[in-house]
């Protein structure tokens, strides 16, 4: 069988780790353990470590060398009631996923610094059993899983004693591909460079920050693998540009309050055409996202010297809209809610943990656009948007966050 038709949702899977998404479109947001905590409210926090991963701007208010390194469990739970059936059924992942992340961070000078971060910015897994769509196996999704994972050198420059700017590189590599049909496989795998820069300004008891990440496209070299044999298939896979500014208000010596705004480039992430290595096109693929806004608010209490506490609540929107609706990323709105903790302790530690629930609206999805492939037309083998898909969709997931820091 050489036409691709496994390959039909690889626009919803190609840039996604090996968890689902808990911020708009599949985005994951969750950098650091300190993110967590505060439903990711950090990009204008210069006291915090944890918001460098945020925006590398904040590396200019730290002295000497520091380390920051945690692991993020996610526990999601994804179901879908179709029309026609009764009862919700569940998709068939691994529950729990891990997600580390890691900042160095150097002050090399009083003006200079330079970091390196490591994290997963995008994220999705999902594996419908057979039969939960009204299509035949072959265009059937299966397991959709990828691991990406993000390489992000910077050095900043403080102008003078209240502001910083920042610039580095994103390299995005995905490490593994995974997508299944009920008839077939495909793995493969790509990376490519994008770029970033930040700012940072401190005011009194304000502060202000901003970071934008760009667009990244990335050619991902693959094989299908079926009942005919096996064969090499490459694609582009466009990431969205991610903008996000915030304010922080120290109110009292010890609670500060923080909101962002963040703006997602959901409409790079528009169509990816599969072809076999020859170039011959075999999957047009149609998405037809918009951008996507989310709004954070974070706060941190100092309990004592030794003691923060942190809270947190964001509304994440979704970029999905009907018309190319797909069940590999059943994407809806959201409500993120955070608590978080940090301790220190002797000789520079600090220790970090951080619970967040994520409550996706319930997605009523109704179509009446008919699904009807036609073997000699490529475009009409999408299911994206069609009745195919037709149901409730509901989905839920837990973080839980434990870190360690170090400061020389």
């Amino acid at each position: 069988m050489r036409r691709l038709y496994p390959l039909l949702g690889f626009a919803s899977l190609g840039i996604m780790m090996s968890v689902n998404a808990n911020a708009s479109g599949f985005r994951l947001p969750e950098a650091s353990i300190a993110g967590v905590g505060t439903s990711n409210a950090l990009v204008a926090n210069y006291k915090e470590l944890g918001a460098v991963a945020y925006n590398p701007a904040a590396m200019s208010f730290h002295n000497g060398t520091n380390i920051v390194a945690g692991l993020i469990l996610i526990d999601h739970k994804a179901g879908v009631t179709p029309v026609g059936k009764t009862g919700k059924i569940d998709s068939d992942h691994d529950s729990l996923a891990y997600v580390p992340n890691l900042s160095v961070i150097n002050r090399r000078s009083p003006q200079w610094s330079w970091g390196f971060n490591i994290n997963a910015p995008f994220g999705l897994e999902t594996n419908w059993p057979k039969n939960t769509f009204p299509v035949p196996a072959s265009m059937h999704p299966a397991e959709t899983r990828i691991e990406l994972i993000n390489f992000n050198p910077n050095v900043s420059y403080k102008i003078n004693a209240n502001t910083s700017a920042a610039v580095g590189l994103d390299y995005y590599k995905v490490r593994e591909v995974k997508l299944n049909t009920q008839a077939a496989t495909i793995n493969g795998d790509g990376g490519d460079f994008g770029w970033n820069a930040a700012l940072m300004h401190v005011a009194g008891p304000w502060s202000f920050g901003a970071s934008y990440r760009s667009a990244i496209t990335v050619g991902v070299d693959g094989k299908l693998t079926s009942t005919s044999g096996t064969t090499p298939v490459v694609a582009d896979v466009n990431l969205p540009w991610m903008l996000q500014v915030g304010a922080r208000y120290q109110a009292t010596d010890k609670l500060g309050v923080e909101f962002d705004y963040e703006r997602t480039g959901w409409k790079k992430f528009n169509q990816i055409i599969v072809a076999e290595t020859t170039g011959s096109p075999r999957v047009i693929n149609s998405n037809g996202w918009g951008n996507a806004d989310a709004y954070r608010l974070g706060m941190t209490y100092d309990l004592n010297a030794n003691n923060q506490l942190r809270a947190g609540y964001a509304r994440d929107m979704t970029g999905q809209g009907d018309a190319h609706f797909s069940a590999r990323v059943p994407d809806a709105d959201r409500n993120l809610f955070s608590v978080g903790l940090r301790h220190k302790l002797a000789g520079g530690w600090e220790l970090e943990g951080a619970y967040m629930y994520v409550r996706f609206d319930d997605r009523n999805y109704v179509s009446t656009t008919p699904f009807t492939p036609s073997p000699s037309s490529v475009a009409s083998q999408d299911p994206n948007g069609t009745v195919a898909y037709n149901g409730k969709y509901e989905n839920s997931a837990q973080l839980l966050g434990l870190g360690v820091t170090k400061r020389f």
